[in-house]
């Protein structure tokens, strides 16, 4: 199959190249690994009536903005798709992606955090598959379901990488594939195995890799549950807020400075000071624990049973207005509107479905003054904006974050006003 010449004009969401023919007309092309400007020539992988999924070939004129991958593993390791792309370039990069997911509902996109491109996440999903090869340890190939073995990786935590690599000397107790869920306070680190019994032999061998750095490893295997050393780690506490009590399974978000850029901006959209806050998505009480300070009460729902048990230890232990409960959002929003309870402020946090059509209506029932959208998802987040925005909202903001460097994953915060607020 011969070649296609294309010209990059963007990047779409996943970070692929978009462009089309250089000469004649055809459909457009999304090329993984090539950057706006650039004229490529790339391979039909994929191909639909308007859309083709090509292959890198080669780079015929290169953007200035292409760098050689500082990890060795780059050719090989689906972990991070955007080695290529110079780090001080990737915010803006992200946020053009975001401004043209959302151009139909607002103008203007800013970038609120922008840090260092390695050694910053401390939060992780690292997997491992044993062959007669060997033991490989690391992240899975690109579009691929082979894991590449990594020695190290220049992305993770220092505290968090020699951890995971600990688990090398317990490999052969181990199922013949599955994952490790690593967490970081930048110091110790915790890890999580998932589909592993918590039998004694197992339970030995862990303990015996435990040191100053790698403090605690919970197994979880069918309904049983078990673990060495610590369980939690305490993360993200300021002169302003206390920390957070996370699990190696509890969710978080994978860079600490990042995240405290985050957590600061919401608090400030949603201008809690003495108002009704509904918090969805709450999760283990990282906005929660912020947004009680000043707030009257925030009601908080997530449908994690253990997260909902730690936000509402914290609550105790800090004598916070929290009132968190075990909820779904999709299920607890109708109800509100139904009823016509209504809120001054909701956050929301949801996963990368989004929210859905059904729930931002009723939202915006529910919601009298503002909504602060915290997306992972532009796709989703623009889907949902648009329904704000037809029963009564304005995006009045929107701000990037870049929390993982080297990767496309952004992270999008929306601020939506009701005009009847105004």
């Amino acid at each position: 199959m011969s070649d296609s010449r294309i010209r990059i004009r963007a990047l779409a969401h996943g970070g692929d190249g978009v462009g089309n023919l250089v000469e004649g007309e055809g459909p457009t092309w999304f090329v993984p690994g090539a950057l706006p400007d650039e004229v490529v020539d790339a391979q039909e992988v994929r191909a639909a009536k308007r859309f083709v999924h090509g292959r890198l070939v080669e780079i015929v004129e290169r953007s200035p903005h292409r760098v050689e991958p500082p990890c060795p593993y780059a050719a090989t390791c689906g972990g991070c798709q955007w080695q290529h792309v110079d780090p001080l370039k990737q915010p803006e990069f992200k946020a053009r992606i975001v401004a043209d997911q959302l151009r139909s509902v607002s103008t203007g996109v800013r970038v609120g955090f922008a840090g260092p491109a390695e050694g910053y996440r401390r939060r992780a999903r690292v997997h491992y598959r044993r062959s007669e090869s060997g033991f490989s340890l690391g992240f899975h190939a690109e579009r691929s379901r082979e894991v590449v073995d990594v020695s190290r990786c220049l992305v993770l935590d220092p505290a968090l990488d020699v951890a995971v690599q600990r688990l090398r000397t317990v490999a052969g107790l181990l199922p013949s594939s599955g994952e490790i869920l690593g967490l970081s306070d930048g110091k110790q680190a915790i890890l999580g195995l998932p589909k592993v019994k918590p039998e004694p032999e197992i339970l030995e061998a862990l303990r015996a890799v435990l040191d100053d750095t790698l403090v605690g490893i919970e197994v979880r295997g069918g309904r049983q549950q078990g673990h060495v050393g610590k369980r939690v780690l305490d993360v993200d506490g300021t002169a302003l807020w206390p920390a957070v009590r996370l699990g190696s399974f509890s969710f978080g978000q994978a860079n600490a400075a990042g995240n405290k850029s985050l957590v600061d901006h919401v608090v400030k959209q949603a201008d809690a000071g003495g108002l009704k806050i509904l918090e969805l998505y709450a999760g283990s009480g990282n906005f929660t624990r912020a947004l009680a300070r000043t707030a009257q009460r925030v009601w908080a729902s997530d449908t994690d049973h253990d997260a909902i048990r730690k936000l509402q230890g914290l609550a105790k232990s800090h004598e916070l207005p929290i009132n968190a409960k075990r909820q779904s959002a999709t299920n607890l929003l109708p109800k509100l509107a139904e009823s016509k309870s209504t809120y001054d402020v909701i956050v929301l946090d949801p996963p990368r479905t989004g929210l859905g059509k059904e729930g931002m209506a009723a939202a915006c029932r529910v919601a009298t003054q503002r909504i602060i959208y915290v997306s992972c998802d532009p796709a989703t987040l623009a889907r949902d904006l648009a329904v704000a925005t037809s029963r009564g909202f304005d995006v009045v903001d929107l701000t990037v974050f870049d929390l993982m460097p080297m990767t496309s994953h952004v992270e999008v915060v929306a601020t939506l006003r009701a005009r009847s607020a105004e």
